[in-house]
C-alpha cells in the first residue's frame, strides 16, 4: 500500500512539473509574441507621426512625436476666440528625439524623447525577444 501512495505522489509530482514547464514555455512563447507586435506598432505609430503637424486634427490628452518632439492635444483659443483643439510641442532635450517605442512585459507602446541608439537597442531587444 506505501509503494502505491509513493507511486501516485511521484506520478502527481511529475505531472504538475510537466504542466509548470509547459506553461513556463507557453509564457515565453507569448511574451516573444507580444514584443514582436509592439515593435511593429512602435514602427507603424512612428511611421503614422512622420505626416502629423502642430494642426493635425487630435483628442485632448492624445500625444504625438511631430518632427522629432513630444507633442500633446490640448484646447486652444484662436485670435478670434474659437476654440480648437491643437497639439502643443515640447521639446525634447538636447540630443533627444521623440519616438515610439514596444513595450516589454505587455501589448502597446509608450512615447519617450531618447537618444536614437536607445531607440534602435530597444527595437532590436523586441524584434529577436532579447532581455536587456
Amino acid at each position: 500500500m506505501s509503494q502505491l501512495r509513493v507511486l501516485i505522489i511521484s506520478a502527481i509530482i511529475a505531472i504538475l512539473a510537466f504542466a509548470a514547464l509547459s506553461s513556463s514555455y507557453v509564457i515565453k512563447r507569448d511574451i516573444a509574441d507580444i514584443r514582436k507586435q509592439n515593435a511593429k506598432d512602435a514602427q507603424a505609430l512612428q511611421d503614422k507621426f512622420e505626416t502629423f503637424t502642430e494642426d493635425t486634427e487630435c483628442e485632448p490628452d492624445q500625444i504625438a512625436c511631430i518632427k522629432g518632439d513630444f507633442a500633446k492635444c490640448a484646447t486652444v483659443a484662436t485670435e478670434d476666440g474659437k476654440l480648437v483643439n491643437k497639439y502643443q510641442i515640447q521639446k525634447c532635450n538636447t540630443g533627444l528625439t521623440c519616438f515610439a517605442l514596444p513595450l516589454v512585459t505587455k501589448p502597446g507602446t509608450s512615447l519617450v524623447c531618447t537618444t536614437k541608439e536607445d531607440r534602435d537597442a530597444r527595437f532590436d531587444q523586441a524584434e529577436k525577444n532579447l532581455k536587456r
